[in-house]
């Protein structure tokens, strides 16, 4: 009995360490999981409380605080914000979950009101698994971009800086300042007579321009925005018997090195031709391949008599020697294709636009602002365009107020009737967030002009000005884009 009741000791010992080992081990195990879950909370609130930061300083700058006034408010250790964990009734309690410190900066290259901002937030500062996390932050004042025309920001000559050439130009072309009815104009012009010019806006390597991530969307990667640019076509010299077509450009991608025929994008233009059935007409309406034709118009481009096509009234063509304003697209390696046209004579108000200069011709009249409303939405993963056009004659206006959208007339569709929103899926924006990527040049402006006028100067009569740019859409309000979290 006395051997049985040792064992039954020892066993009865043995029992009580185990159990002791698993009691601890199992306390061990629970303290360490609120901890890790804990720390996984923490870790999320400082990250949502450093953005809180970020949005807080965007509302005083949208309040009117300036750099300095931010810097002097709210910057330094002795200025931090508290965040209570709860709220109290008492407003001197010190029961804070963490705190917000605030930094700011221009950087080197500061420009517009551009300000940096370094949102540092703390959380659980009073225990030993303290959360910590930055988010930093450039805040860019972009609104109503207008980029005034000079000769420096077009020029060719490759010992100008890139960051001084705010246009990318097509090659041959160089620009010249002129004064037309006292206004001061851009007009292109090319050394070997070529008859179409691109000009897009230098994204990638000039910084002065606003950073175009700005107006991308950081979720869906949907980029929009509104443009517009004022356009006189052969003001002084009649545009009788003259073929052109003159407007804004976007999504403008030029990944290969400006090679004519590898860049794709989208086009709206005011637009007057006499159709491919007139005597000599210009080389880009029949394809000519001589050397200053260096682009084509499709055979979307269909003209009223000049095929049988167009002899049936329920085809869609265009009228010889009436203004339009047309929607193309041009992709890679592709002539010119015609994806819509408004035709400006049944246009509400189009007595604005447009005069007759004999029984079947009409022209444009001097100095008309077109504009361009790019709003790319996403559903599914697919991303689409959707477009609206505006049109008024210019003033001193320098707002976004166009009276009313042009209607189009889709080409290729069935439907009889017309629309002010026009969609296309041919060319998309790219994500702008991918890292070293060189943003495309995205807007531009172009002119293409009639080869068969002989004198230089009568060629190259079409002139711009007062070029503006802003965002668009449903996520303009997001103003900053968050760069770095540490």
């Amino acid at each position: 009995m006395k051997d049985n009741q040792g064992a039954l000791l020892i066993t009865f010992i043995i029992f009580l360490t185990l159990v002791g080992i698993l009691a601890s081990s199992i306390a061990f195990l629970l303290q360490n999981e609120s901890y890790a879950v804990k720390s996984e909370n923490s870790v999320e609130q400082s990250y949502y409380l450093a953005e809180s930061g970020l949005r807080y300083v965007i509302m005083k700058i949208k309040e009117g605080k300036n750099y300095n006034e931010l810097k002097d408010e709210y910057e330094y250790d002795d200025r931090t914000i508290h965040i209570p964990k709860a709220a109290s009734r008492n407003p001197q309690s010190k029961d804070f979950a963490g705190n917000i410190s605030l930094k700011f900066n221009k950087g080197e290259l500061q420009k517009r009101g551009d300000i940096y901002i370094h949102s540092y937030a703390q959380v659980d500062t009073e225990s030993f698994v303290e959360s910590k996390r930055q988010l930093n932050a450039e805040y860019e004042d972009a609104n109503n971009l207008n980029i005034d025309f000079e000769v420096k920001h077009f020029d060719q000559d490759p010992n100008v800086s890139d960051r001084d050439r705010v246009w990318n130009l097509t090659d041959t072309f160089y620009a010249k300042i002129t004064k037309i009815n006292n206004i001061s104009s851009l007009q292109l012009k090319s050394d070997q007579q070529w008859n179409w010019v691109l000009s897009s806006l230098n994204w990638g390597k000039n910084d002065k321009l606003p950073d175009l991530r700005l107006y991308q969307y950081v979720i869906t990667k949907v980029l929009s925005y509104k443009i517009q640019i004022k356009i006189n076509c052969y003001p002084v010299f009649s545009q009788l018997g003259r073929d052109f077509m003159a407007g804004l450009n976007f999504r403008v991608i030029n990944d290969n090195n400006y090679q004519r025929d590898r860049i794709a994008y989208y086009g709206i233009s005011l637009f007057k031709s006499a159709g491919r059935n007139q005597g000599n007409p210009p080389c880009w309406l029949v394809g000519d391949s001589s050397s200053d034709c260096n682009q084509h118009l499709g055979y979307s481009f269909q003209f009223e008599g000049e095929d049988e096509i167009c002899q049936d009234p329920r085809e869609k063509c265009l009228i010889p020697n009436v203004p339009y304003v047309i929607f193309w697209v041009k992709k890679e390696n592709k002539d010119i294709e015609l994806l819509a046209y408004c035709d400006l004579r049944n246009t509400q108000g189009g007595e604005n636009f447009i005069k007759k200069l004999k029984t079947l011709e009409w022209g444009f009249k001097d100095w008309l602002n077109i504009g361009a409303f790019i709003k790319e939405k996403e559903s599914a993963g697919q991303k689409i365009n959707e477009i609206q056009i505006g049109l008024r004659a210019t003033s001193d206006q320098t707002d976004w107020e166009f009276p009313d959208k042009l209607r189009f007339v889709k080409v290729g569709h069935n439907d009889p009737g017309s629309s002010t929103t026009l969609t296309d899926r041919s060319i998309l924006s790219k994500d702008l967030s991918i890292i070293n990527q060189i943003p495309p040049d995205e807007i531009g402006f172009h002119a293409l002009y009639d080869n068969r006028v002989k004198s230089s100067f009568y060629k190259y009569d079409i002139y711009f000005n007062d070029f503006r740019l802003d965002c668009h859409g449903d996520y303009c309000t997001q103003k900053f884009e968050k760069l770095t979290q540490f």
